[in-house]
């Protein structure tokens, strides 16, 4: 058995669609057409039981009214029976003319048809007063068999037939629809399915048309885009890490080797190496552990505690200030901000330390001596906290400005090691940043300064 496929599924939604469509214009013609036709037979019905009751009442047919022969009346009824004989001619088929008394008794009748099965039957009633047998009921019955009834019918199975016939062109039609509807997302799935790895740079062709096929494509040509920067920025992060993990591991197994060799016979040499080791081992320490927080504070999912958790950033001002004072003891910290009114934000106290830390450690790492670095805070009017970190360092250049933000990259060729920075400092800041609802941005100018906006969400 085939797989129920999409195509498939269109093809069938369009199919029944259209069936459901024809079935419901048949229906509502054969009804309309049937309602036209009972109307019109009762009427001409009417019309022709008028007729033979005018003619009924006339003194010329009295004669045919008093014939001698065994009636099925009462008195002098009982021993005549009306001839109703002269109306058969003008009888259709199916069609009969009865004549009834009081009590429902056939007096006379003329015509002959059986109510076929199913059929529609109409009839005609008229009470008039006739002598010998008083008020009589003349009754016309179509059993059906009429030119009417039988046009009625034939309508009803030529509209049947045509629902038929549409009901296989609704499918055949539904299959080349579907096909031809498919076509373009056929084309993309080939294409989709040639890209690899190796290739995130070719994109999908997007039809000019201005619909939903080309919406797609430009989304999944956007999704490609996101994935290749994805992909690259993985890449680089591996390369990066990957180095910055070979420097102190050869660090550390230049000076084994020569505890090796000289540590026994020259304690200096032990000493030195024993040094350079344990510096090595601390930073690599370091490193890890920053990255094991980078991974932490790019988790797309919150606890709902952790998104709930609260602290006040003046508390993590004040305690953290007096730790970066020898950071860099040539520098000026201005705070402006210290006062009694507390200032709520919606981060966990840790996590702020962490992002103020990293950005006041670097604005007094990269800023000369007898520069200053300024600290103020506000709340803006949509109950946002908005910290300013501004400096009068080495500033950074517009070309490198848009890449600070990436993992392990440096600015200058004096931001390295020697500093003791890794490159990640600004890329865990931003993570915890936007983890927590709130933004960071840095703006700069060369040899003048460099001033950095931290927007927490507000309590």
């Amino acid at each position: 058995m085939k797989p129920w496929t999409f195509s498939r599924k269109v093809s069938a939604s369009i199919a029944l669609t259209a069936l459901a469509v024809a079935a419901v214009v048949s229906g509502f013609v054969y009804i309309t057409f049937k309602h036209w036709t009972d109307s019109q037979e009762t009427r001409l019905l009417d019309a022709k039981l008028r007729q033979f009751e005018l003619r009924v009442g006339e003194v010329e047919f009295l004669p045919s009214l008093l014939q001698p022969g065994l009636g099925k009346g009462s008195g002098a009824a009982a021993f005549l029976k009306p001839d109703f004989s002269v109306f058969a001619p003008e009888l259709d088929k199916g069609q009969v003319l009865q004549m009834l008394d009081a009590r429902g008794r056939v007096l006379a009748e003329a015509g002959e048809g059986e109510p076929a099965p199913g059929s529609d039957v109409y009839s005609a009633e008229k009470e008039l007063s006739l002598p010998v047998y008083g008020l009589v009921r003349l009754q016309l019955t179509d059993s059906g068999q009429s030119r009417s009834a039988t046009a009625e019918k034939e309508v009803g199975r030529l509209l049947l037939l045509g629902l038929l016939l549409a009901a296989g062109m609704a499918v055949l039609a539904g299959g080349i629809v579907s096909r031809s509807a498919l076509k373009p997302i056929r084309s993309m799935i080939g294409e989709v399915r040639s890209i690899g790895t190796n290739s995130l740079s070719r994109r999908l062709h997007v039809p000019a048309a201005q619909d939903e096929l080309q919406q797609l494509g430009e989304t999944f040509n956007g999704f490609l885009h996101k994935l290749e920067v994805s992909f690259d920025q993985q890449r680089r992060f591996i390369a990066d890490a990957s180095h910055e993990l070979k420097t102190p591991l050869a660090i550390i197994e230049g000076h084994t080797h020569m505890i090796q060799r000289w540590g026994r016979q020259s304690p200096e040499v032990l000493d030195e190496s024993l040094a350079f080791m344990m510096d090595e081992t601390r930073r690599m320490k370091q490193l890890i552990s920053q990255l094991l927080l980078l991974a932490e504070a790019e988790a797309e999912a919150l606890a709902p505690e952790d998104g709930e958790e609260t602290c006040d950033l003046k508390s993590v001002l004040n305690e953290l200030l007096p730790q970066t004072v020898h950071v860099n003891p040539g520098v000026r910290l201005d705070y402006d901000g210290p006062g009694e009114r507390a200032l709520p934000i919606r981060m966990p106290g840790s996590a702020c330390y962490q992002v103020l830390r990293n950005i006041v450690e670097n604005a007094l790492k990269y800023t000369p001596e007898g520069g200053a670095v300024m600290i103020g805070h506000s709340r803006s009017d949509d109950g946002k906290v908005i910290l300013t970190v501004a400096d009068t360092g080495i500033g950074i250049s517009a070309e490198q400005l848009p890449h600070i933000f990436e993992r392990f990259y440096r600015t200058e060729a004096s931001r390295n090691r020697s500093q003791g920075g890794s490159g990640l400092g600004l890329a865990i800041a931003k993570a915890i940043m936007e983890r927590y609802g709130g933004s960071i941005a840095i703006d700069s100018t060369p040899g003048q300064g460099t001033t950095v906006t931290l927007t927490f969400a507000g309590v």
